[in-house]
């Protein structure tokens, strides 16, 4: 596709030409596969008639691969997937979109979509569904002639190593796939396009990169609208970094354990929005591992994000404890739509959770606040928050010292779907007088349209605690 072809273009005969198309004044603009890309069979997906490609990516299990799409729209558009096995129980999730498709025959559904969002299409549970990312148009292509962009325009690019210094952008086209690892080296840098960083070449820990997108320290750092798949360690990672953007960003992965999503080390102003992310681990992760002299992790929003974890967490916010204190994270307008199916109870080292509190090492975990989470169940159990303090490990060195936690919010939590064996424990422990969890509060935390409270079953209180409120 032509690289200008989704700027402020309106006349219908100049949109088809480019790959985009109007109608009614709804504009569509699509990106065609490299021909290094094999095709799959499994989905064939349109918007408002113009062809849109569809990739694999590679995950351990549920049929060993999925398939994502991506467009660009501003306006509506309809939707028409095709796919040669039926289709008569998909379900299009996140639910909270209250989308209704139209079934058109066994094998094609059809609906409408009217703003960006990522959309995930399931024609059978966790096997083999497609990806929808719906992304807004985009309108301020850089130059590639600007000696501090670096352009990668349609088709495939082995490009190994790319380190990025001040003032520099990163943009991969739609269209491009781009086979390597990003690394940033300084301030004032993006990292942007429509296209793909591919990390299926290499071998785990084999990378070019320590990680797929390695943000190594620097100030007022953008990431945006790329797709990542299939990395070989933990996927996007921020390391003593202060003003960090993390925007429409897709993450397909989950062919191996340690491939978290996004893990903020060290970090300080971030946010973390309109993101779809996938992995076997962790997806957001805070961590302190020493890195900007032991920079503590604050100021941090992760907003209106859809989730699929395959086998630990959503949500881990401690472990790696080498700082003073993580606070000031909130998350807000989340939906899950798929946890681990492995479960992991509170007793256990390597517990399961969707919102998993550790501190160790004296970290103070402090105002930490979630809001408007949807969590879609399948019958399989998993703990809702484990709020524990313990002892864990950073660089291969164990602590010796507990943390510690405090003032922390769970604010209109909700579980839908099958309860099937769902328990959903809220799980609170401290460890002795001076560290202790304190002043946790939920309001408005329901299983299947009911209320959960203090006497509930799911909530564990054990010692040294205190100030744990269920409105």
């Amino acid at each position: 596709m032509n690289r200008s072809a989704v700027m402020s273009i309106t006349l219908p005969l100049l949109l088809a030409a480019a790959g985009c198309q109007s109608v009614s004044h709804n504009v569509v603009a699509s990106y065609p596969a490299p021909p290094e890309e094999a095709a799959t069979s499994q989905y064939r997906v349109t918007v408002n008639g113009l062809p849109v490609a569809v990739y694999s990516t590679k995950c351990k299990g549920w049929g060993d691969e999925y398939y994502f799409a991506s467009f660009d729209l501003d306006g509506k558009a309809e939707v028409v997937v095709n796919s040669p096995s039926t289709l008569a129980k998909t379900e299009i999730h996140p639910l909270s979109r209250g989308i209704v498709p139209e079934q058109r025959n066994d094998n094609e559904w059809a609906f409408m979509v009217d703003r960006p969002g990522h959309l995930v299409i399931k024609r059978d549970g966790r096997v083999m569904p497609l990806m929808l990312f719906v992304n807004p148009l985009e309108k301020d292509i850089p130059n590639p002639n600007d000696p501090n962009v670096v352009f990668f325009g349609p088709g495939f690019h082995q490009a190994g190593k790319i380190t990025l210094k001040d003032n520099q952008t990163l943009y991969i086209a739609g269209g491009a796939v781009v086979s390597g690892g990003i690394r940033t080296e300084g301030d004032n840098i993006t990292i942007r396009g429509r296209g793909i960083l591919a990390g299926e070449a290499y071998g785990r820990f084999k990378g070019p990169n320590r990680f797929p997108v390695d943000i190594y320290g620097g100030k007022n750092i953008t990431i945006r609208d790329i797709i990542i798949r299939n990395p070989w360690s933990w996927t996007l990672v921020t390391s003593g970094s202060d003003g960090v953007l993390i925007d429409n960003v897709k993450i397909c992965a989950a062919n191996m354990i340690n491939d978290d999503a996004i893990d903020l080390c060290n970090t300080r102003n971030a946010v973390v929005r309109n993101c779809f992310l996938r992995a076997q681990d962790d997806l957001i992760a805070v961590k302190g591992i020493g890195y900007a002299e032991r920079q503590e992790c604050e100021n941090i929003l992760v907003e209106d994000c859809v989730f699929w974890c395959d086998v630990a967490n959503p949500f881990r916010l401690g472990f790696e404890c080498a700082t003073k204190a993580m606070r000031d994270i909130t998350a807000r307008n989340i939906d899950i739509v798929h946890y681990s199916q492995r479960y992991s109870g509170p007793d256990e080292f390597w517990a399961h959770a969707i919102f998993w509190l550790q501190p160790s090492g004296r970290l103070a975990l402090e105002r930490v606040h979630f809001e408007d989470i949807r969590i879609h169940c399948n019958g399989d159990d998993m703990v809702m928050v484990m709020a524990k303090l313990m002892l864990t490990s950073c660089n291969g060195k164990t602590y010796e010292t507990y943390g510690s936690i405090n003032d922390c919010s769970f604010k209109n939590i909700s579980v839908t779907g099958t309860p099937g064996a769902f328990r959903g424990e809220l799980f609170f422990q401290g460890f002795d007088a001076d560290h202790r969890v304190s002043n946790i509060s939920f309001d408005n935390v329901s299983y299947f349209g009911q209320k959960i409270l203090r006497d509930s079953p799911p909530v564990i209180i054990k010692d040294f605690t205190d100030g744990i409120v269920l409105k």
